[in-house]
């Protein structure tokens, strides 16, 4: 190595020779790209040249820019430069005061250039040549002053190159704007665009760079004499300033994500957004293309079975009309927050809760209701910066939103119901696209619209971080990220900005019109016919006159009561009389034949005029000095319920709404009528709760950085309280009634409307009985128009007189013209009008009465009949969730997280729906038109016998034999035989015992991938392990979808003693959600010392210092098994349990063609059974521990692969753990893990593993159970004494471990399962776990296709397994394995409430609701509707076989007829599992099980007593004390069982008395 000496003489004055680092050029564009990618992301979310958010935004993008896209790449640019021999004495020194220079110099330089760009959403072509040329001349400037700051060279250019990088660095960085502001104002603005904009413009950084540093040369002045530490610290900062450019990048991600994930969720909900349009009626919208929203709560609570959140409902008009008034909304916010803050809070997230203990709606619901409704406008005001006034009018729809959707349920239309003759006669129900208009979804979408005609007020809202854009540019992103279920949703927003003008007045002058009514289907009420678009307008023509005059009123009156074509007639002969009577004649008739013109509809022609006219307010022409209201001519019309106007430029909308409507033009005095109205009816609500002012509280209800006045001073006549149910007729001071409540009352009690998400209701008579019309809702708002005289300006529609229609059966139309009817039955909404004949027929007449009253509308259906008209009723499942009120309105930025983490936050908190948690695949069950209760139509599995004698066809010369014959009924082969089935294979399955008799119900009921396999895959590097991790954690999910009601997420706490554990599990559970990714459930999260014992407080506290909880999946194994064998059975696979193979059968090649199988069930009745000859093309051995006997039988001398292994499981009390909480130990005193879980109600605890013979029903060793006690005795809390006593069940399972046969080493396990095919072509199945079976089948059977080229098929009329004609699943069965989709019975209809609809029908007991639902899923209806009818006044149904336990009878009879039972062990074990929660209750409630399976299956005494004798001997396998295993069926029956000796009995206090005072 040279001295300094040496290098300067050698050096000193000379140009230096360079070299490149290749490294430090690709880190130097790394640098310049993160930088240029954040710059752009933060030009993406500018949107306006005032505001400090906007100049905060501009400056941080100049600062990203010119400060790390060229200045740090400039430096590490330069470090990669590499001169002489890379000596430290000739590298590059800089001097300070140039190197600060040149870092804020193209700072200002860019400002200047992002300042001329602008922030517009297109932007001229010059204006984005100016800015690229300026930012082109900042990168030169940047490179060029950052050499100048060279201390120990002097620079030499080539002015080629020169030029080459100014060339370089203006046309790439112009490209790159270009490509940036083009994606941006087309609002293509993927994340992808933008960064090929990135790529770009950090190609223009470095290709500048490059092209210069190639043409300079370094002439040495003198060697670099600083330390080394001053080149390592440039590269430090510079390392930093990319950290903070990757912080914006990743903080911009996170943001993206958690904001859509809001959406996503929001879509559930019921959202209020805000559609805010501009003069160009573009909308507002967020840098992202979202609306601003905000949730007002979860889910609608119904409290009737016709209460439906719609555009029809009391509350939605009352919202209707408050945001007309949000000047007097404004006053009352804080009194709102601070309500709703002290309003009872539950669960974790401190939502509100609007369920009573009693699962009643809360006191007050409905206000509570439009007080979140208030709330959230408040909040969507302050988050654009506006005060309340200007946050916009409610739009007249609501749209639904989530995950479900009209394309979930298809309908035929009515002509191919009526073709199609079904029984319901959806003709005569009317059944139309109005019937079928509610969105089966799951959350609703409202709007606020306004429209800004002040440029003004668009740059402001800009300025607050908004940006305007076109509808049709947007609205793809609107509806996908709000899940928006309207196909032309661009029509809609267009439709909305005209509606927000409030400008659809009709014209002055006179006008014809037609006023169609017809009744409601589904709920209460009546549909008027109105303009599309236009819902307060009746479809009319305008004729050319500014008024009728006293002679032309005449001819109109002569017209009275006349038909289209009657009133045509007499209008052409008026045009023989004299001229202006054969003009008005001609005028009339031309508006009457474009009004017929434009309905076009040959119903029109039955409608008949009134003769009496209607004053209708209209447009005020200044300039002719117009009056405020334009004339009316009326023809009316009751449109037959059955009839469908098809029209596109008409719809029928609910006619109390289009009350309410005519209600609220602008101007209106019922404004402050209403505001009045409003201030007494919350008022005295609002001051129950104290007032207060302090931060927490009002964050509790919800965000409170409201503008403008939130404290209304209320006078003093509004401060006395009043009942809750407000009074029908409100009034004013002067006693006037008010017309707020166009509806009746919303409560608990009285409800007229039907929600399509949360139903909480009971049917009872008084819900039946509905009128078909809105009396309740019109009579409110009749009354005070009658009485309310206020001069004002008009708006809306005024009619003065009264259309009476009569309404009679469409048959009978023939005696006159002018009648609809309905005859001796008439129905409406799908019930019958009781009353008379024709003698009748004037009291049924129902009235259309149009009343003039004051300056406002009203339009009243009154029904004039005494009877009562019958209404169906709707029954369906609620998803009851407390409301949340409080919700933050944004999410800072991390500024302290590395980019690593920041980007693993954002995989663990993506958007993503959990599954288990989506409601019912198909609608809920409801009444029919006859006012039945339609329960599902489940299809009917074949019976037992049926399916023997199938089998036995097989075995016929003539008999078509299987493609597949599955032996064992376990989880493997329930899961193979469901598999091929579903792809259109002939298959078999027979199972020895019954199904899940042997591992598949001895499980730890876990649906989990292990991570303790995972832990054993990272330290021991074995792929293997890893594979069956990550399978595990696919076939999870899976598990959650097919089967939500069997299955479902667990949370399972790991305590930590020692702090450095705690980040080795953190990285463990961490690594277990990243490797489950799209199919994870949850993301793991750490708790503190104090939050661990909160959610478990059976930890022993000493020595724990946190906890992390991750999540896992649980199911119940047995019933899994039992609905999966069903399912197959269901898709057609014929299964038999109880069938023993005795042999198989092989052909002249030796090769397998079938099984000897005999039904054991005969010889337990002291019958002969004859083996039956089942041929199948394949034989699948899936026997789990008994595999090697099956193998034996195709070949003696086969070696055993099964390496059995005993697991034993210990159920104890359910106070030992929470009930949602379960906790794993990763080290016990042994090594190995033991988990301690919640389980239907108990606490199960395992498991050991230890070699075991194979035995059927192996016990349990006492020694297992021991060890199973000290250890969790070590972790709960020495206040908890774990006895041996506590021990309810216990039972030991065999876990069939597999070597494979094939491998060189035969004694090495393997660690995920085996398929393997013999030389007989015997295909066998093993090893495994439960999650795994759906793989495992899968493999199996695409295996056994592939070997024996079976012929798979598609399903072409696959079952209804849900019972309706709805959707089932997203299953294609065309051939392939579908068994992913594929739900399983009890699936489609089962939703987290559906226990509700079960008792409120039934009449049965909470628990056993609950039990029932989550046990059978909709077939829980099926189960119920066999329980036995009780005496009781509650429960109505379902006698329990164990007073400690929610097991019913009907259960014993659907296990039997439903699923096969045939044995008191196959119902104690595994149809209900009590055998494993408690085995002595199931002795106690064994003769009920074995009397009602006598019933059923017709046993005698001789059957009877040795099912007792085989189900006690089966018991003692469950942990059934010895003493009570010599129990008689009689003592048990008496109650006679001597308990003393046992250690249960011991164990509690029966004779101490109360304790004394001294």
């Amino acid at each position: 190595m040279s001295t300094k000496q040496e290098l300067l003489q050698l050096y000193e004055g000379q140009v230096v020779p360079r070299a490149f680092n290749a490294g430090f050029v690709i880190i130097s564009y790394i640098v310049s790209l993160t930088g240029a990618a954040s710059t752009l992301e933060l030009l993406n979310r500018r949107t306006s040249r005032n505001g400090l958010f906007n100049h905060v935004i501009l400056f941080s993008a100049a600062v990203t820019m010119g400060g790390i896209a060229i200045w740090c790449m400039h430096f590490i640019g330069n470090r990669a430069i590499v001169l002489g021999h890379d000596e430290f004495e000739l590298q590059i020194a800089y001097s300070s005061g140039f190197t600060a220079l040149s870092f804020f110099l193209p700072i200002f330089v860019l400002l200047t250039a992002f300042i001329a760009i602008g922030a517009h959403n297109k932007v001229p072509w010059w204006r984005i040549c100016g800015g690229g040329t300026l930012a082109g001349l900042a990168i030169c400037g940047m490179h060029y002053l950052g050499n100048a700051s060279i201390d120990n060279y002097t620079c030499i250019y080539d002015p080629a190159y020169v030029v080459g990088a100014v060339l370089i660095a203006v046309l790439a960085s112009t490209v790159a704007l270009s490509l940036f502001f083009v994606f941006r104002a087309s609002w293509t603005n993927t994340w992808w665009k933008r960064g090929v904009s990135a790529v770009v413009l950090a190609g223009a950084v470095s290709g500048m760079h490059w092209c210069a540093s190639i043409g300079t040369k370094y002439r040495l002045i003198r060697l670099n004499e600083s330390s080394q530490l001053a080149r390592t610290t440039t590269v430090i900062v510079v390392i930093c300033l990319s950290i903070s450019a990757a912080f914006i990048i990743a903080g911009t991600i996170i943001y993206t994500a958690w904001a859509m994930r809001g959406y996503a969720n929001k879509a559930q909900q019921i959202v209020l957004a805000a559609a805010i349009f501009d003069k160009s009626g573009r909308i507002l919208v967020s840098t992202d293309g979202l609306l601003p929203s905000e949730k007002i709560t979860d889910t609608y609570v119904e409290r009737t079975q016709s209460d439906t959140f719609d555009i029809a409902h009391p509350l939605f008009h009352w919202m209707f009309q408050a945001s007309r008034n949000w000047k007097g909304v404004s006053g009352m916010i804080t009194g709102m927050t601070n309500h709703l803050a002290h309003l009872s809070k539950g669960g974790r997230d401190r939502r509100i809760r609007l369920i009573n203990d009693n699962g009643q709606p809360i006191e007050n619901y409905d206000i509570i209701f439009r007080e979140l409704f208030c709330l959230a406008a408040a909040n969507l005001a302050d988050k654009m910066k506006e005060p309340l006034s200007n946050v916009g009018i409610l739009w007249d729809e609501i749209l639904a939103t989530g995950a479900g959707g009209m394309h979930r349920i298809r309908h035929p239309s009515i002509h191919q119901i009526m073709e199609r003759g079904i029984p319901e006669n959806l003709a005569e129900k009317g059944e139309s696209w109005t019937g079928r208009q509610q969105e089966y979804g799951r959350g609703s979408l409202m709007f606020l619209a306004r429209r800004l005609d002040n440029s003004h007020d668009v740059e402001r809202l800009q300025a607050s971080g908004f940006r305007f854009a076109d509808i049709r540019q947007v609205c793809g992103i609107i509806g996908s990220s709000m899940q928006i279920k309207t196909r032309n949703l661009g029509d809609k927003l267009m439709n909305m900005a005209t509606f927000a003008e409030e400008s659809t007045v009709m014209e002055p002058g006179v006008h014809l019109s037609f006023f169609g009514v017809r009744a409601r289907v589904g709920s209460p009420g009546f549909d008027v016919l109105v303009k599309r678009g236009s819902r307060n307008l009746l479809p009319s023509m305008q004729i050319p006159l500014e008024r009728l005059e006293s002679w032309q009123m005449d001819i109109v009156r002569h017209l009275d009561r006349m038909s289209v074509p009657l009133i045509l007639q007499h209008l052409d002969a008026l045009k023989k009389l004299s001229p202006r009577e054969m003009l008005f004649a001609s005028q009339l008739a031309d508006a009457l034949e474009a009004l017929r013109a434009w309905i076009d509809d040959p119903i029109f022609d039955e409608a008949v005029l009134t003769s009496k006219v209607v004053h209708v307010p209209c447009h005020i022409r200044a300039e002719l000095n117009s009056a405020n209201t334009c004339t009316m001519i009326a023809l009316r019309l009751m449109i037959p319920i059955h009839d469908c106007i098809k029209n596109p430029k008409c719809e029928f909308i609910p006619l109390n709404f289009f009350k309410v409507h005519q209600m609220v033009y602008r101007d209106s005095p019922q404004h402050a009528a209403f505001t009045r109205y409003m201030h007494r009816e919350l008022s005295p609500i609002l001051k129950v709760a104290p007032v207060g002012s302090s931060q927490t509280s009002s964050q509790q209800a919800g965000r409170t950085n409201v503008r403008g006045n939130r404290l209304s001073l209320l006078s003093n006549s509004f401060r006395r309280l009043r009942h809750s149910r407000i009074s029908s007729y409100p009034v004013d001071e002067d006693g006037n009634p008010i017309p707020t409540e166009v509806g009746p009352k919303s409560s608990s009690n009285s409800s007229d409307y039907t929600s399509s998400t949360s139903k909480l209701w009971n049917q009872n008579s008084s819900d039946r009985k509905r009128q078909c019309d809105d009396a309740a809702s019109d009579s409110t708002a009749a009354h005070w128009n009658k009485t309310q005289e206020q001069p004002s300006s008009f708006g809306g529609i005024l009619v003065s007189q009264e259309i009476k229609v009569d309404v009679r059966q469409a048959e009978d139309v023939s005696d006159s013209p002018l009648s609809l009817g309905l005859g001796r039955q008439s129905y409406c909404h799908g019930g019958p009008v009781p009353g008379g004949g024709p003698s009748q027929r004037a009291t049924n007449m129902d009235r259309i009465t149009l009343v003039k009253a004051g300056r406002g509308f009203d339009m009243e259906m009154k029904a004039l009949s005494e009877g009562s008209i019958h209404a169906g009723t709707t029954l369906g499942s609620a998803v009851i969730e407390s409301e949340k009120v409080n919700e933050y309105r944004r999410i800072a930025l991390p500024t302290t997280v590395a980019a690593v983490g920041g980007g693993i936050l954002l995989y663990s908190y993506r958007p993503r729906n959990i599954p288990g948690y989506e409601g019912p695949a198909v609608p809920p069950p409801i009444y029919g038109a006859d006012g039945t209760f339609k329960l599902p139509r489940f299809p009917t599995v074949k019976s037992r016998e049926e399916q023997i004698a199938n089998l036995k066809k097989s075995s016929l010369k003539e008999g078509e034999e299987y493609d597949m014959l599955v032996i064992g009924g376990g989880a493997t082969g329930a899961g193979v035989a469901l598999d091929a089935a579903t792809r259109g294979l002939k298959v078999a399955l027979v199972e020895r015992d019954d199904f899940s008799s042997g591992t598949s119900s001895k499980s730890t009921k876990l649906v989990h991938g292990g991570v303790r396999y995972l832990e054993k895959a990272v330290w021991n590097l074995d792929y293997s392990q890893y594979q069956l991790v990550k399978e595990a954690l696919k076939e999870r999910k899976y598990f959650l979808q097919t089967a939500p009601h069997l299955s479902s997420w667990l949370p399972i706490m790991l305590p930590l003693d020692k702090w450095w554990k705690a980040p080795y599990y953190w990285a463990g559970t961490k690594f277990y959600d990243l490797l489950a990714g799209s199919e994870g459930i949850e993301s793991s999260y750490f708790l503190t010392r104090s939050k661990a014992l909160d959610a478990f407080p059976m930890l022993k506290p000493t020595d724990l210092v946190g906890a992390l909880v991750y999540y896992d999946g649980a199911h119940n194994d047995s019933r899994m098994n039992v609905s999966i064998a069903m399912t197959a059975a269901v898709y057609g696979a014929t299964i038999v349990n109880h069938a023993e193979v005795t042999g198989l059968m092989k052909n002249a090649n030796g090769k397998l063609c079938g099984a000897k199988v005999k039904d054991v069930i005969p010889g337990r009745n002291g019958q002969t059974a004859e083996d039956i000859n089942v041929k199948a093309k394949c034989i699948i051995n899936c026997t789990g521990p008994f595999t090697d006997s099956i193998r034996k039988l195709d070949d003696q001398d086969c070696k055993e692969i099964v390496a059995p292994a005993s697991g034993v499981h210990v159920i104890l009390p359910g106070y030992y753990s929470p009930s949602n909480m379960g906790l794993i130990d990763p080290s016990t005193s042994d090594g190995r893990v033991i988990f301690f879980l919640p389980w239907q109600g108990n606490t199960i605890a395992g498991t050991t593993d230890e070699p075991t013979k194979i035995s059927a029903n192996p016990l349990p060793d006492e020694k297992s159970i021991q060890w199973i006690l000290n250890e969790i005795s070590h972790y709960l809390s020495p206040d908890i004494k774990v006895r041996r006593g506590d021990v309810l069940a216990a039972w030991a399972g065999i876990r069939p471990l597999v070597k494979n046969p094939k491998a060189s080493n035969t004694e090495s396990l393997v660690r995920n399962h085996l398929v393997d095919i013999s030389d007989s072509g015997l295909v066998t199945c093993a090893g495994g776990k439960w999650t795994t079976y759906r793989q495992m089948a899968e493999e199996c059977v695409d295996a056994a296709i592939e070997e024996f080229n079976l012929p798979t098929k598609p399903f072409p009329n696959a079952p209804r397994v849900s019972g309706t004609e709805a959707v089932d699943d997203g299953a294609i069965l065309n051939g392939t394995c579908q068994t992913h989709n594929v739900r399983l019975i009890g699936a489609h209809g089962f939703s987290k409430t559906l226990f509700i609809n079960l008792i409120q029908h039934f009449g049965i007991e909470t628990e056993v609701a609950k039990h029932l639902t989550e046990s059978y899923g909709d077939r829980a209806w099926t189960v119920a509707a066999l329980c036995k009818p009780t005496d009781k006044r509650f429960p109505a149904r379902g006698e329990r076989v164990s007073v400690l336990y929610p097991f019913v009878d009907g259960e014993i009879r659907y296990a039997v007829t439903h699923e096969y039972a045939q044995t008191a062990v196959d119902v104690i074990a595994r149809r209900t599992r009590l055998a494993f929660l408690n085995a002595q209750a199931a002795l106690e409630c064994l003769p009920k099980i074995i009397d009602i399976m006598s019933q059923e299956l017709k046993w005698d005494k001789t059957r009877q007593d040795r099912e007792w004798k085989d189900t006690v001997q089966f018991l003692e396998s469950m942990g059934l004390p010895e003493p009570m295993l010599s129990a008689t069926r009689a003592q048990v029956e008496k109650g006679k069982i001597d308990f003393s000796s046992s250690l249960e009995y011991k164990m509690y206090s029966r004779h101490d008395k109360p304790p004394v005072a001294e």
